[in-house]
């Protein structure tokens, strides 16, 4: 289905160009000369995320800016070089299906009018309402069932995980890649949450998620699904991406750890029970830069036969002994509170951190 759209050239809009292009160029200078300073906590690259610069170790956010650098507009002094008239057409959406294009109004409106606002005459108003009546779902779906009720599972667990729109897009862009390749799908179900996997290994501006986490929503959601699956289904599709992300390390857990912890109940009332110095805020702020000194002070060799997940878990517990022979304090965390805000066995945490933190450490 396509529209056509008319327009006409107005003597103001070189002076609307002009602005737009004095508002990009102070936004794109702004942005050169913030991603050449450093991260004032950690010391880390500061480089641009869906118009904000932040911290790529810490996360931390520095500015915001309006237009992407990538754009460039420019003036234009003839106007009959451009066409009047373009024509555009109504694609569908990466992660929804809909064969027919377009929708007629909103849902529950069935009184039209035409784009000057007025009310267009009763022969066409009676054959809208006809075409609107019989654009129902079947119609919609038709041939495309099974990627509507994918998709359908991605937006739910999508609402469930709070994924971000470039995850929930880049899971189905993968989904149909994958679909389109392979020349049998054997659980879709499955797929869906090895691309939601995928997508966000592949983020690296947000915090990854876990198998167990996407297997444990998959089921309250009443969906039968286990980890075995998902990584079967991530040996047998792995072929068929063009891109190759990188295992997880330890820093990319630490941000989803110390948030954990600083929003358990448990944890507050230690605060509140051994009269802690800081507020909330500032504790976090203070596990987050030790536990990524922790991290760098770590050999590379020490690192890598251990587990990243449980790894930084164990990361977050030393980092509050560490802050608390620092400042001369009680230590607020206890490995049972650790363990029970992390959703960490309580003997992994032990076992990381007596075989190798404090020893390293002198604790």
């Amino acid at each position: 289905m396509t529209f056509k759209i008319t327009s006409k050239p107005k003597k103001s809009f070189n002076n609307l160009i002009r602005i737009i292009s004095q508002l990009m160029t102070s936004d794109v200078s702004k942005i050169e000369h913030l991603k050449k300073q450093r991260c004032s906590e950690c010391g880390g690259v500061l480089i641009n995320n869906e118009h904000e610069i932040v911290c790529q170790n810490c996360g931390l956010v520095f500015d915001s800016y309006s237009f992407a650098e990538s754009y460039q507009i420019n003036e234009i002094s003839d106007f009959h070089q451009c066409s009047s008239t373009q024509f555009v057409s109504i694609g569908k959406t990466v992660d929804s299906i809909c064969t027919l294009g377009s929708h007629i109004d909103f849902f529950s409106k069935y009184t039209f009018y035409d784009y000057k606002k007025k009310l267009i005459s009763a022969r066409n108003q009676k054959k809208f309402s006809k075409l609107k009546k019989f654009y129902s779902l079947p119609t919609k779906i038709k041939n495309h069932e099974t990627d509507y009720r994918i998709l359908k599972i991605l937006g739910q667990i999508s609402e469930y995980l709070c994924l971000s729109k470039p995850v929930k897009s880049r899971t189905a862009y993968l989904y149909h890649e994958i679909k389109r390749k392979a020349p049998a799908i054997v659980n879709h179900v499955s797929l869906i949450g090895f691309c939601i996997f995928q997508a966000s290994k592949e983020n690296k501006s947000h915090s990854p998620i876990s198998i167990k986490e996407i297997c444990n929503t998959f089921r309250l959601l009443g969906h039968r699904i286990n980890p075995k699956l998902i990584i079967r289904d991530y040996l047998e599709y792995q072929k068929y991406l063009t891109t190759r992300t990188k295992p997880h390390q330890s820093e990319d857990y630490i941000s989803r750890f110390i948030d954990n912890v600083v929003s358990s109940r448990d944890v507050m009332e230690r605060m509140i029970q051994k009269g802690s110095q800081w507020h909330k805020e500032e504790y976090r702020r203070l596990l987050n830069k030790k536990c990524l000194h922790i991290l760098k002070t770590l050999h590379y060799n020490i690192r890598a036969s251990r587990n990243p997940y449980i790894l930084a878990s164990t990361v977050v517990y030393c980092a509050d002994r560490l802050l608390a022979r620092e400042f001369n304090s009680k230590p607020i965390l206890t490995q049972k509170i650790a363990s029970l805000a992390m959703q960490i066995p309580e003997y992994s945490i032990r076992d990381h951190y007596v075989k190798i933190f404090k020893p390293f450490f002198n604790l």
